[in-house]
């Protein structure tokens, strides 16, 4: 029974060769040269070559072979740039047969062929291979390669001519002995050096390669090499040796960083099916003893060591039952071992007894799949692309651009670029304030200010104190009570457009109406009858939603009295009586009566008291006993008003030539913001639709930067109608002229075309044909720029207006707009 077993050397080993019989091994390195026998107990010193005074370069190996026909001959792979040729079997310690000295430099690799016992290649650090005959003394023939270095060589064991060469230009050569002048094939297999090759003892077409690009790949070069399996490590990798008796199985070790040998099942590339970590560093060989249960190899810890397949330890095992993966739509992937519970274990019939070949044991596991039903962030930038308003050119005002484009984000999930359109709405959508009253008089609970029409009062009025008019503690909806003042009498105004009711009684009856002509005040029966109708118009305007268009605050009982200071016309306080006009033409008015009122807010809350005529005398007119003999003189202080500033709305008269707060900077921050934020497409967009507004304030050359990435994702997405159209409203002359000429593609070798016309140059034909009819287009063409695809202007509107696809069966979704 094979066991674990070491042998450990004067120092680093550098590789290994077994002969036929797999009994003997032979250990090389820049100061080891060893012959050991292998024996059931251990490693036996048979020879030791490196011995006497002659000891030169020739006996610093970096690669060894072992004749597998005559086991007398031995070849190295001198430091020094030779192959030598030695003996083991001479009775005499120098066993030194034939030195070639045919390459310039170091040789990398030495391989005897498999039934030719004479034949031997080698490959070097100078970029070529040699081919010698042991029986002659120069080489036979010489195979040169297109790169700098040869790092392996391998005879193929299923053809007698062919061997296979490695490069560190990550290139694969397939010779043939018999024609030196080029290689059968070539072919890149990695996208570093390649450091080693091992041909498949089953498969006659499987070739393993190895490389800095820590990978190990299985080629079939039946009829063009095809890659079969890819295996990926940890580290590069410098040895690979198929398994014997097993397909899939390769062993590997590492040129650096790890010192582990692996062997892989190329079926299951992610996890090593045995490793093996008895060495202290890196492993420098690797060889199977005919066995597949037993692996020789050699490290720089100056180390032989015999591994058991058994000891080996397993990955596999340790591993976690549970794997997860997702694609990039999101979709995730969850794969696990259903475990039996042993009370609910239920008998199986007996198994067959596994077989030698069968490496994994069968194992019941269950895979979930959970799709993704979010939009990916590709997704949404099509959709938002494809659905965004861009101009105020097409009859929509910028109000309504801001609200389409909101709902468009609020759509995509974009909930923060939705806001950020609602912003630009508020900011920009209006042009100034706009009031919209819906009657003469303000309601109570709202700051919006109200007309009054000027000729109602007359120029005296001006100048009288604020107690002649009289005030009212009601005031609910559009319902304005009747004010009385000595000597006269106004009307009450009960329709909401400011026009009286046809039903309403003249002054003289006002008594009807519940207005008391002696009193000057308002009955209990009329105040009652007049909060009814209030009432109902207050719900009325709770119902149409107008009544939360105002604010909740007032300012005081007299905000009625500045009715007197507003000039307008006198329909719109004391009504027009209108008579077989339309609701239209109503509206129309009410709109010119607004638009001429001057919109200023009172300046005090409250009415002014009148001024005192008697004022009670000044403190030194009245004795006191702890001010007696002290005289107090009264000051007058001056305090300045500072109210009407305060309240004057923009616009009016009284306001201090303030101007309207425009938010322009604000709209400039959030561009910089999301571009910032890597959402050029949010930035460009708002750039394109406030335009004039806040371009002025950006730096041309970051706007220019932002429209060519956005036009450049827009191309990716193949949206090619919305990147003409941020092109033409970008205002950017460079970016204009970058895309007012468009390349064209021939649609057979898609190469662009250099000419003017449509011939292509590299094929010979001519590209402008009609996809539907086959005929030449001699007047206006129309292609598609994902796959060249065009032909005449109706037979190409006549095809999409039925059809997505491209006409020619291409497969290509051509957008046609």
């Amino acid at each position: 029974m094979m066991q674990h077993m070491t042998l450990m050397q004067e120092g680093p080993i550098n590789t290994l060769a077994l002969n036929r019989d797999c009994n003997k091994v032979v250990v090389t390195g820049r100061n080891v040269f060893k012959v050991c026998e292998i024996k059931d107990t251990g490693f036996v010193e048979r020879d030791n070559i490196r011995t006497g005074k002659n000891s030169n370069l020739n006996f610093s190996c970096n690669d060894a072979s072992w004749n597998p026909v005559d086991e007398q001959w031995l070849a190295t792979a001198a430091t020094n740039g030779a192959v030598v040729l030695w003996n083991i079997q001479k009775s005499i310690k120098l066993k030194q047969e034939t030195v070639y000295n045919d390459h310039k430099r170091t040789v990398n690799k030495v391989t005897f062929h498999g039934s030719e016992q004479n034949m031997l290649l080698s490959g070097s650090q100078d970029g070529t291979m040699k081919y010698f005959d042991i029986r002659m003394k120069a080489a036979v023939m010489t195979f040169v390669s297109n790169a700098e270095s040869v790092r392996d060589v391998q005879f193929n064991p299923h053809q007698c001519f062919s061997f296979a060469a490695v490069s560190e230009n990550g290139t694969v050569q397939l010779w043939d002995l018999r024609r030196q002048d080029r290689c059968e094939k070539q072919f890149t297999a990695h996208s570093g050096p390649v450091f080693a090759c091992d041909w498949h003892p089953e498969n006659k077409t499987w070739l393993a390669t190895a490389g800095r690009d820590r990978a190990v790949k299985v080629w079939d070069l039946g009829y063009r090499p095809v890659l079969e399996h890819t295996v990926t490590t940890m580290a590069s990798v410098g040895r690979i040796k198929w398994r014997p008796q097993r397909m899939y199985h390769i062993a590997s070790c590492a040129l650096v960083i790890d010192s582990v040998i692996h062997v892989w099942d190329v079926r299951r590339p992610y996890i090593p099916h045995a490793s093996f970590n008895d060495h202290k560093d890196i492993t420098t060989g690797i060889a199977w003893r005919g066995s597949p249960d037993v692996l020789l190899s050699t490290s720089k810890d100056s180390y032989l060591i015999q591994h058991v397949i058994a000891d080996a330890e397993r990955p596999m095992e340790k591993a976690n039952p549970i794997c997860v993966t997702y694609n990039s739509k999101g979709s995730l992937t969850l794969a696990s071992v259903d475990r039996i519970s042993k009370k609910n274990k239920h008998p199986t019939l007996p198994r067959k007894p596994k077989s030698e070949s069968e490496d994994y044991p069968a194992v019941r596991c269950s895979i979930y799949v959970f799709e993704n039903v979010k939009p990916t962030p590709a997704q949404v930038f099509r959709d938002c692309a494809q659905n965004y308003w861009l101009q105020t050119t097409t009859g929509k005002s910028l109000s309504e651009i801001c609200d389409h484009n909101a709902v468009v984000a609020a759509n995509a999930g974009r909930l923060q670029v939705a806001t950020i359109w609602r912003v630009v709405k508020l900011l920009f959508g209006f042009s100034g304030l706009e009031f919209a009253p819906t009657s003469a008089v303000a309601s109570v609970g709202s700051s919006r200010p109200v007309p009054v029409n000027k000729e109602e009062s007359e120029p005296g009025d001006s100048g009288k104190d604020a107690s002649s008019r009289a005030s009212t503690r009601h005031q609910s909806g559009n319902v304005a009570f009747p004010t009385q003042q000595t000597g006269q009498q106004s009307e009450p105004l009960v329709n909401g457009s400011g026009s009286n009711n046809s039903n309403s009684a003249p002054t003289s009856n006002s008594n009807e109406r519940g207005v008391s002509d002696t009193s000057g005040g308002v009955s209990e029966e009329a105040e009652s009858e007049v909060e009814d109708i209030d009432s109902q118009i207050m719900l009325s305007h709770i119902a149409s939603g107008s009544h939360f268009n105002t604010s909740d605050f007032f300012f005081g009982d007299a905000e009625a009295d500045v009715l007197n200071d507003f000039g307008g016309t006198s329909d719109s306080v004391q009504g027009s009586k209108i008579s077989g006009e339309t609701d239209q033409q109503q509206l129309q008015q009410q709109q010119q009566q607004s638009s001429q009122m001057d919109w200023i807010l009172p300046c005090e809350a409250f009415q002014l008291r009148h001024e005192i005529k008697d004022r009670s005398p000044p403190p030194e007119h009245f004795t006191s006993h702890c001010f007696a003999g002290t005289r107090i003189e009264a000051q007058m202080i001056e305090v300045e008003d500072t109210t009407s500033a305060l309240l004057c709305l923009p616009g009016s008269s009284s306001s201090l030539g303030t101007t309207c707060w425009s938010g322009v900077s604000n709209a400039v921050e959030m561009v910089y913001h999301m571009a910032e934020e890597g959402d050029v497409q949010t930035a460009v967009t708002l750039i394109l639709v406030l335009g004039d507004r806040i371009r002025h304030l950006l730096n041309e050359a970051a706007v220019e930067h932002w429209i060519l990435a956005y036009i450049d994702c827009l191309s990716r997405c193949r949206l090619w109608n919305t990147a003409a159209l941020v092109v033409k409203l970008s205002q950017c002359e460079s970016v204009q002229l970058r895309f007012d000429v468009y390349p064209t593609h021939c649609n057979l070798c898609s190469r662009a075309l250099q000419r003017r016309g449509w011939l292509c140059d590299s094929c010979k034909t001519i590209t402008n044909t009609c996809s539907l009819c086959h005929l030449v287009v001699r007047g206006l063409y129309v292609w598609c720029r994902g796959c060249s695809h065009g032909g005449h202007l109706l037979h190409i509107r006549e095809w999409f207006a039925r059809n997505t696809d491209c006409p020619t069966g291409c497969g290509h979704v051509c957008e046609f707009d």
